[in-house]
């Protein structure tokens, strides 16, 4: 509990103390290429300006909310049919279901859906208002699993006011991974850790956190009782816990390990962040299998 603990203290401390005056960009703040789907089933294809890549938060402020930062909140997306196109439309988020962009270096797609983002507060129940979010699909599935990484990287150009960085990941450091939870044909998703709201003092009281997880699935998975039951037991085994990171952390190092030997700079930080990206997300999967399983 206490290396876990420290990490995420020093998560919370580590973007209240550089986040100051330091913005961090990644990607092209450029038009990509983009398809959206709309809330009326009709679907544009062209390009949107303003993307980042999903997986990084960016630091603005002391404070700063990472999911404003990484402009998760957009009121409207900047779209033009082609790149050459002068005309650029302002499309409402109110009208958008989906984005769907590309990252031209490695082809890559990502995936936005729109959902009404809700917490679970300190009582354990799921807050009434929430907030509508354009979130990263990181895993497709009978219970969806969004996210993004953040991560404290060391700025690439740029001055004391201001700075970027060129998306290289040899760079940063995974602070941690941001979670959310929602069935693929629902509107709302739930948050149960707001990690980037969170204070050090609060993270000395890691149970009360995990509480929030099982919640959490409680709430997503409500159609299921066996997998209700899969909840309740994970609970009772105490299944979020430092000692299931430690064991998880344990396993994968072996594979890591092997793949990094004689590897350096850019290529051994891709294998290190991929693992770590892993290490940090496997924790939540497990359930979401156990709904795969049960709830067929």
């Amino acid at each position: 509990m206490k290396k876990l603990t420290a990490l995420l203290l020093f998560t919370a401390t580590a973007t209240t103390l550089f986040a100051q005056s330091l913005q961090f960009y990644t990607g092209k703040r450029d038009f990509l290429p983009i398809e959206i789907l709309m809330e009326d089933g009709s679907t544009k294809k062209g390009f949107a300006q303003d993307f980042m890549l999903p997986d990084v938060a960016t630091f603005q402020f002391i404070g700063g909310n990472s999911e404003k930062s990484a402009h998760l909140d957009r009121k409207e997306v900047r779209f033009k049919s082609s790149k050459e196109d002068t005309n650029v439309q302002l499309i409402p988020v109110s009208d958008i279901k989906s984005l769907m962009y590309t990252n031209e270096d490695t082809n890559e797609v990502f995936q936005l859906d729109k959902r009404i983002v809700k917490e679970i507060n300190n009582d354990m129940e799921m807050e009434s208002k929430g907030r509508v979010l354009m979130l990263p699909l990181m895993e497709k599935g009978p219970i969806n699993l969004y996210g993004y990484r953040s991560m404290m990287c060391r700025a690439s150009y740029g001055n004391n006011f201001s700075a970027g960085f060129d998306g290289n990941e040899d760079s940063c450091q995974l602070t941690y991974v941001m979670i959310y939870l929602s069935k693929p044909d629902e509107t709302v998703a739930v948050a149960p850790v707001d990690y980037s709201s969170l204070s050090p003092l609060a993270l000395f009281n890691m149970k009360t956190l995990y509480k929030k997880f099982y919640k959490a699935y409680e709430i997503v998975g409500a159609d299921c009782p066996e997998f209700l039951k899969k909840v309740d037991e994970a609970r009772k085994n105490d299944y979020f816990s430092n000692k299931t990171f430690k064991e998880n952390k344990r396993e994968s190092d072996a594979e890591r390990k092997a793949l990094i030997k004689g590897k350096k700079g850019a290529e051994a930080a891709k294998i290190n962040m991929h693992y770590k990206t892993e290490l940090y997300t496997k924790m939540y999967k497990k359930l979401i299998d156990d709904y795969k399983q049960t709830c067929k």
